[in-house]
This record gives structure tokens, C-alpha cells and sequence, in this order.
């Protein structure tokens, strides 16, 4: 042990001399360096910090229009339903009064029709009732040999067909 303490003591100068050296550098650095290098390291972890508050309200900012655009979608397809709705709506009203526009149509053609036979009906009646009065009068001369008077002639064969209409 004693050779120990006797190294020892040789080496304190040594050690002293390294102590002081590295005390000295030390507080140089600290002088010169400690204050910008504590400076770049605040600066860098409040950049950091910067952009990790960033990064939080960007995440924020990208959940709110989320939330906006799906509301806002939703919002649409509301809109587009009931629109759709709105003209299904729109196209059975349409539908339904074409169809009321054709049935008249059809009324008032049936109308028509009918008015055209009955008229038609008329002049027939009225034509078969002057061939019939013609072959009448016909057969009534070769009956009878004997000619009348026309205007006698019709009234006697108008007054059997009223006759006739009347049975």
C-alpha cells in the first residue's frame, strides 16, 4: 500500500495539473460556448415543439373539416332525396294529367263519334225513307195503273210510313 500512496503522490501533480486544466477548459466553454449552446439546444427543442403544436392543430384542423364534409355530404344526399322525391312527385302529377288530358281527349272524340252517326243515322233514315216512299209510289202506279198527282203520291205514302214508324 504504500508504494500505492507514493504513485499517488508522484501523480498528484499530474492529476492537479489535468483538474485545473480541464476546470479552466470547462469554464472557458461554459464563458464562450455553454450560453450558445443552450441557446441552439432551447431553439431547437421549441422549433421541435413548434412543429408538434403544429402537427396537433393541423390534426385538429383535418378532423374538424372531417367532420364538416361528412355533415355537409350528408347534408347533400338529404337534399338530393328529397329533390328526387320532389320530381317523382313532380312526374306522377305529369303522368296523371296527361292521362286526365287523354281520357277527355277520348270523351270528347266519342262525343264526336257519336254525333257524326247520329247525323249519319239521320240522312240514312231520311234516304230510306225517300227510296221507301219511291218504291212505294212505284209499286202503288203499277198497282193501281193509275198515275197520281207526285205531292198527292208523297203525303199518302209519307202518312203509311209514319204509320209504320208509329207500330
Amino acid at each position: 500500500m504504500g508504494e500505492l500512496l507514493n504513485m499517488f503522490l508522484k501523480e498528484l501533480p499530474k492529476i492537479l495539473t489535468t483538474v485545473l486544466a480541464f476546470g479552466i477548459f470547462f469554464w472557458v466553454a461554459k464563458k464562450l460556448f455553454w450560453a450558445s449552446i443552450l441557446q441552439v439546444i432551447e431553439n431547437r427543442q421549441a422549433r421541435i415543439q413548434g412543429e408538434f403544436d403544429k402537427v396537433t392543430a393541423l390534426r385538429k384542423e383535418v378532423e374538424d373539416l372531417k367532420a364538416d364534409y361528412t355533415k355537409r355530404i350528408a347534408e347533400i344526399e338529404r337534399e338530393a332525396q328529397s329533390r328526387k322525391q320532389q320530381e317523382i312527385a313532380h312526374g306522377r302529377k305529369v303522368a296523371e294529367e296527361i292521362i286526365e288530358q287523354a281520357r277527355a281527349e277520348a270523351r270528347g272524340e266519342i262525343e264526336r263519334v257519336k254525333q257524326t252517326v247520329a247525323i249519319e243515322m239521320d240522312k240514312a233514315r231520311a234516304q230510306l225513307r225517300e227510296e221507301v216512299i219511291r218504291m212505294t209510289v212505284a209499286a202503288t202506279e203499277r198497282i193501281i195503273r193509275e198515275r197520281l198527282d207526285d205531292a198527292k203520291h208523297r203525303q199518302l205514302i209519307s202518312q203509311f210510313v209514319e204509320d209504320l214508324a208509329a207500330r
